[in-house]
Order: structure tokens, then sequence, then C-alpha cells
């Protein structure tokens, strides 16, 4: 690899940036919006253009479709200053839909395309143990999977472009609904005076309990939402679920009510909070005192 370029410097783009450097890739990093953070080993770029020319690969790790289209193909796009042959790696968590879309834009420019997002929050992606989820060529994939490795436990090639955004939004799914009705039974436990944390105590000790609940406890137990994954991304991506399952006329009952729920939370300001605080919405519905 000559270079490396990486796109995306948020809380989740900042670590996993890192790591792809600290093991001896050549990584320019470029952030739409000044940050100032200590990106050493990586080289920061002052502009798109500047990060991107005469890159072998591109990481993405945006917010949204949205970001990508004006990152990739804005007018002053990726696209208009990337090689013939260059492999853009789209880390975001974005629809099935447009990933198939962004592909043959992509290809249209001679430079290949393939989903890898990610299942893991913060801690993970410090700790380079993220699990990647990749759609996508079966050489694109050979081609980066070392790279992907540096900031995961486990690197899945599941299928052809689109599989890898697929397989996130089912994994995003189960995790909102699991943090949903832990959130729905502390909100009773709460009203009807055993509590949560004497809910929490409990759960801990039976075949329920998971990662997920052991990291949300704090946060749970405290009130405190600092997000390591925020409530609004979950809401984007349980609305981009909805997508995906209409496309195959897929009845997704479970997750529609998961989606209200967190279109609820995000209607009482909650969207920049962490996940969790879904549990705050509830206590509302339930008439529970915080």
């Amino acid at each position: 690899m000559n270079k490396i370029a990486w796109i995306g410097l948020g809380q989740m783009g900042v670590p996993m940036a890192r790591n792809l450097a600290k093991h001896g890739y050549p990584v320019t990093v470029y952030n739409r919006t000044p940050k100032s953070v200590d990106m050493t080993p990586c080289q920061v770029a002052d502009s798109l253009h500047m990060a991107v020319d005469h890159a072998d690969v591109v990481f993405l790790m945006l917010s949204d479709g949205a970001a990508v289209e004006h990152v990739v193909f804005g007018e002053s796009g990726a696209i208009h200053a990337l090689s013939q042959g260059a492999l853009i790696v789209n880390m975001s968590t974005v629809g099935v839909d447009e990933t198939k879309q962004f592909a043959l834009r992509a290809a249209e420019h001679q430079v290949e395309w393939m989903d890898a997002p990610v299942s893991g929050s913060v801690g993970p992606a410090e700790a380079g143990t993220l699990v990647v989820l990749a759609g996508g060529s079966e050489s694109a994939f050979h081609r980066v999977k070392p790279l992907l490795a540096t900031m995961a436990k486990s690197v899945h090639h599941l299928g052809p472009v689109g599989s890898g955004a697929a397989m996130k939004l089912l994994v995003n799914g189960m995790l909102a609904a699991t943090v949903a009705a832990a959130s729905e039974c502390m909100a009773l436990a709460e009203k009807s005076g055993l509590g949560r944390e004497r809910f929490l105590d409990v759960l801990s000790e039976t075949g329920m309990w998971s990662p997920i609940l052991a990291g949300k406890r704090p946060l749970w137990l405290d009130d405190e939402y600092h997000p390591s994954f925020a409530l609004k991304h979950m809401t984007k991506d349980l609305a981009l679920l909805s997508r995906f399952a209409v496309q195959y006329s897929a009845a997704l009952p479970g997750m529609t009510t998961a989606l209200t729920t967190y279109l609820g939370a995000q209607a009482q300001d909650l969207g920049d909070a962490d996940m969790a605080a879904v549990f705050q919405h509830l206590c509302a519905l339930a008439g529970a005192e915080l």
C-alpha cells in the first residue's frame, strides 16, 4: 500500500484510524470539520482531495448516507480525485439500496466499492476489537482484510456489495430491541418499587444477561448518558432496517415497535444522548419518576 486515506474523525473514526496507522500502514486522515485531536502517527490532510490523491484505499467512517454522498460524489467529492483501480471501503452505516447505488456510481469511475460497517462502539474501537461486516468482491476483500484486521477481533466477508450493510442493520435491530426491552422492564421496576438496580442485579445472574447490558448498566444507574452510540443514530439505523425489510415484503413487528420507541425518545430531545437514554422516555410513558 502506497497510501491509505481515512475520511471521518468522529468518536469511532479517530481510534480506528489510529489503530490502522499504529500497525505501520501509511494513513492520511481528513475530517470535514477541523478537529483538534492528536492523530499521531497518521498524516493530517488540509483538504479532501489532498487526503485521497494517489490513495490505493479510501476508508469512510461518516454519520449517514447523505454524508457519504457529499464526501464521495459531491461537486468536490473524492471520486473526482481518485485514480482508476482505487478501492473505497465504506465503514459507515447506510442503507442497503444506497450501498448498491454508491457501488454502481463508483464503478463508472473505475473505482471499486466495499461496504464494511462494524459492530461495536467506542470502547471496542479503541481496543481494536470491533467486528467487521464486509460486502464486496472476493478480490477486494482479500486486498483489505489485513487492514480491517488492525481494527477488529473478527472480519466477516458476507457476500457481494450490500451484504455487510444488510447484516449491520440486522445486528443493530437486535441491539435496539435488547436495550429497549431492558429499559421497559426497568421502568416498571422503578414504578412498582422494586427499582432498576435490583432488577439489573437479578438479571445479571440469568441467561438473559449480555455484554451490551453490562456496558449500559453504569449509564442507567447514574442517569448519565454520554454517547458511545447516540440514540439518533440508532433511530436512523432502525429506519434503514425497516426500508430494507420492505424490499423483501418482510414484516418486522418487533423492529417496527422499536423504531416507534426510539423516535419517541428522539422527540423528547434525547437524540444526542447514548441510546440507553431510551430508558428515560420509557419511564415517562410508564409514569415512573426518576
